[in-house]
């Protein structure tokens, strides 16, 4: 696949948490580069870091966190950007779609109103009514009636109505890059059928999208680039379809191998805690295919033409 220049550079990226009893080291080493049109896919086991590099992106972290590494957007270096000029860029131009609607709605606010606010506060005018765009943006996540939604107050509305909305208020502001953190979470079959198509508008309408999900099956159907992650590391990553039809790293295959088609074969163990990392490889506990090396050395990225694999096996 030819690629532009990436609207959107990760390198090197790590994220630490830091309090008076330990050091947790989150993120290490993430790198990625989202392109126009193309969807971006992060999976892996809860607490492996996707959701700490999706957040990194904006900085969405207190002050104590220490993040290093390079974030390129339009030019500019966002990890070493002024907080004035992120609040520019958040929402207008790299919007996330939250996993938990009700930290990111305003229960006391109609969704009008939730999706109106950002437009003004960042001046974006809109070819003809506003209220046309949001009955319009509504619609597009699935609301059959957005006339009757946009009136419609938070404790009104399931749990998987909200995550359209908090979907909806995102999309509304027509950002360049998209950040979706387990969107489809909560979700019946037939809604989360809403979002995917939204999911997969993004890629039409020529936006980039960071998907980070569970839902193995829903990145095979619309990531272009499939990034695996293991206790805060990339161990795999490379085009969806090749990733997912011949797995190279471990990890990998026993991801696959617990999906209900493929047998619901667990993982058997749990990953190593982020504030306790072992010396070797990080997966190297729960591993069929464990060295004496892999237990004392940690494996660097291997690169071929198309992959990359953290696995002293490849």
């Amino acid at each position: 696949m030819s690629h532009n220049k990436p609207v959107l550079q990760i390198s090197n990226l790590s994220v630490t948490f830091r309090n008076k009893n330990e050091v947790m080291r989150a993120l290490h080493d993430f790198s990625c580069s989202l392109y126009a049109g193309e969807c971006t896919a992060v999976i892996g086991e809860s607490g492996c870091g996707k959701s700490v590099a999706a957040h990194a992106i904006l900085k969405l972290f207190s002050d104590s966190t220490e993040i290093t590494g390079s974030i390129r957007f339009d030019s500019q270096e966002l990890i070493t950007c002024s907080e004035s000029r992120l609040k520019e860029i958040r929402g207008k131009r790299i919007g996330i779609i939250y996993q938990n609607p009700d930290r990111s709605l305003n229960p006391i606010y109609t969704i009008e109103r939730q999706m109106k606010e950002p437009l003004q506060s960042h001046n974006i005018s809109i070819p003809g009514a506003m209220r046309d765009h949001i009955l319009k943006t509504l619609k597009r996540v699935g609301f059959p009636e957005p006339d009757q939604a946009m009136m419609q107050y938070p404790c009104q509305n399931s749990g998987g109505m909200n995550q359209r909305a908090a979907t909806a208020v995102v999309l509304g502001l027509m950002p360049e890059v998209i950040i979706a953190d387990e969107p489809t979470k909560g979700l019946d079959k037939e809604r989360l059928v809403d979002i995917e198509s939204c999911l997969m508008g993004i890629k039409v309408q020529n936006q980039s999208l960071l998907l980070i999900t569970h839902d193995i099956p829903l990145a095979e159907r619309i990531a272009d680039t499939l990034i695996v992650m293991y206790a805060g590391q990339i161990v795999e990553a490379g085009p969806a379809d090749e990733v997912l039809s011949s797995p190279l790293h471990p990890y990998t295959k026993g991801l696959l191998k617990s999906l209900p088609r493929n047998g619901f074969i667990p993982i058997e163990g749990s990953a190593p805690p982020l504030s306790s990392l072992p010396p070797g490889c990080r997966f190297a506990n729960r591993c069929d295919c464990v060295t004496e090396v892999c237990t004392h050395q940690c494996p660097e990225i291997t690169l071929t033409d198309t992959r990359e694999v953290r696995c002293h096996l490849c």
